[in-house]
């Protein structure tokens, strides 16, 4: 998953994380559901990637995108980022465990939906000094 050319950090992952959740509607309704849940970690991830890139903040590991969040619903009193961060970390252990059915992650989808939304919006406000 490489940027296209003149492709920022923050809009690959932004591209990624809508392209992601669109492929794991795509597996719910396949009947696949470990890699439903894998994909909907996947958009919340690239979704987590693009805020802390926006930020200037470290991204590459789980612990890093995982602080940002905890920290940015501390900041603004959201209960999103912190619910949504929960449910996606529930869908990226459904990936190794299988345990999920169809109806659990039709209730996971449209949180999922609202994180991303919610994350990419939040990367636009930067902070004073942030690297873009």
């Amino acid at each position: 998953m490489t940027a296209r050319p003149s492709e920022t950090l923050v809009e690959k992952h932004t591209r990624l994380a809508w392209k992601t959740l669109a492929d794991a509607e795509r597996e719910i309704e396949a009947g696949d559901y470990p890699q439903a849940a894998e994909k909907l970690w996947g958009a919340a991830s690239h979704a987590m990637k693009a805020y802390c890139a926006s930020h200037g903040l470290l991204h590459s590991k789980y612990q890093h995108r995982r602080r940002a969040m905890m920290d940015l619903a501390e900041h603004s009193g959201n209960t999103v980022f912190r619910a949504g961060l929960n449910i996606a970390e529930s869908c990226h252990s459904n990936f190794y465990n299988d345990w999920m059915e169809r109806q659990n992650l039709d209730s996971c989808l449209p949180d999922i939906q609202l994180f991303v939304k919610t994350v990419l919006e939040a990367r636009a406000e930067l902070q004073p000094g942030a690297n873009r």
